[in-house]
């Protein structure tokens, strides 16, 4: 409910004060003096969100879309249309015709909220909104909330909207009881869309079928989505592991909310999280582990493990959150495979460097990580550095006794 001009507006508290509010909002609109418009009717106003339009006059309706379509100073950024209600029609052509033409709407939020609790059908007045949004692909956001996606043509509508705004940032389907038989082409729409960076899909009816879809986007290398919502659906362990699996080799997704699902929390973060952030097979497992994701939601408290290595990650540095993880969970180095590299003692030794190079940079990496508990632990690096030392000492001792000591032999000395 803002404009340039006031930030804030009273909602209208009677007949007389709507049409008067609503001509007002027309007005600012023809000097390009509004930035958020809610159409909807008086007692499912969305107080806070837009400037509220309501009118049962189509005329109103055909002003107010040449309105939108010349607002040139692109002042207009986001319309919030509740379906129920509303005095628009879909042969309001005057109307959707201004949505087209418009170039500054880049929100646009759908809502069906009833009164009965039952969701609205997108029917033809979103399916005309979806479609006139279709050919200016504007939209970086797109909400459709509590609406009934069980019509196959309404679906198609979303499915291609989805498809033709390739600038879509953000994705939100919430409380519309979408099944996996219905997530599974919308995933497909927007494969591909690089731009997009936040998908919610809370209080729906998604499962394992659908997690597995999401898979594929999360492990294609070209997706950019950093926050993916899942909460309040049908997933049980199975999806949880299957989206677990697929962030193995995923630099990109920060935020995954898995709360209110059919999910074993205990199985779940001990098995496949615990894993996914650190992978204690081996050191090459830890540095390959996932050090990307910073926010999981699931049921319950999170153990303490599983805290600490999201709050790791956290450091903007992955490479010193590779380093710490492994001073924390592989503690005793083995540096018996460094001794075979290359074919002579020479070249043996000059491994030596490297691995003294890694514990100073590892001790620059502890600087950086500066939560509690890594605090108080301490690592020892100079000691493990030092034990290092003495491992390539007693492999090679022959490399480590000092020249005076040797034998010259052809003229070439033991270094």
């Amino acid at each position: 409910m803002r404009t340039k001009e006031t930030p804030f507006w009273r909602h209208p508290s009677s007949r007389r004060d709507l049409e008067e509010f609503s001509k007002e909002t027309l007005r600012l609109i023809e000097q390009n003096n509004l930035i958020e418009l809610g159409i909807c009717n008086k007692d499912n106003y969305l107080s806070g969100e837009a400037r509220l339009f309501t009118s049962r006059d189509r005329d109103d309706y055909s002003r107010l879309g040449s309105c939108i379509g010349r607002n040139n100073n692109n002042e207009l950024k986001s319309l919030y249309v509740q379906l129920e209600g509303i005095g628009l029609s879909a042969k309001d052509s005057v109307f959707f015709d201004g949505i087209k033409q418009n170039s500054s709407i880049n929100k646009f939020r759908l809502n069906g909220y009833s009164d009965n609790e039952e969701n609205n059908p997108i029917g033809e007045i979103g399916c005309a909104l979806l479609t006139a949004f279709q050919t200016n692909n504007n939209l970086t956001t797109l909400r459709i909330w509590s609406c009934d996606l069980g019509n196959v043509d309404d679906r198609v509508v979303i499915n291609t909207t989805l498809s033709s705004c390739t600038n879509l940032k953000t994705i939100q389907f919430n409380h519309n009881n979408t099944n996996c038989e219905q997530l599974l082409p919308m995933v497909e729409a927007i494969r591909g869309h690089r731009s997009m960076e936040v998908l919610k899909l809370e209080h729906n009816r998604i499962g394992n079928v659908g997690c597995q879809a999401l898979t594929t986007l999360l492990q294609d290398p070209n997706c950019n989505l950093h926050t993916l919502i899942l909460n309040h659906n049908r997933i049980n362990n199975e999806g949880a592991i299957a989206i677990a699996n697929s962030l193995a080799n995923n630099n990109k997704l920060k935020k995954l909310d898995l709360r209110d699902n059919q999910i074993d929390n205990q199985h779940i973060v001990k098995v496949a999280f615990a894993r996914l952030f650190c992978n204690t097979t081996s050191i090459n497992s830890i540095h390959s582990s996932n050090h990307t994701l910073i926010d999981l939601e699931t049921q319950g408290n999170i153990a303490t493990r599983l805290h600490s290595l999201l709050q790791m990650n956290q450091c903007k540095n992955k490479s010193h959150v590779a380093m710490i993880k492994i001073l924390n969970y592989y503690p005793n180095m083995d540096m018996g495979a460094l001794f075979e590299w290359g074919s002579r003692d020479e070249r043996n030794l000059m491994s030596l460097p490297y691995v003294i190079d890694w514990f100073d940079r590892a001790e620059e990496a502890i600087e950086t990580i500066t939560f509690e508990r890594e605090k108080t632990e301490g690592y020892n690096t100079e000691e493990r550095k030092l034990s290092a030392i003495y491992q390539f000492a007693l492999a090679m001792p022959m490399m480590f006794i000092p020249s005076s000591h040797t034998k010259v032999e052809d003229k070439k000395i033991a270094i």
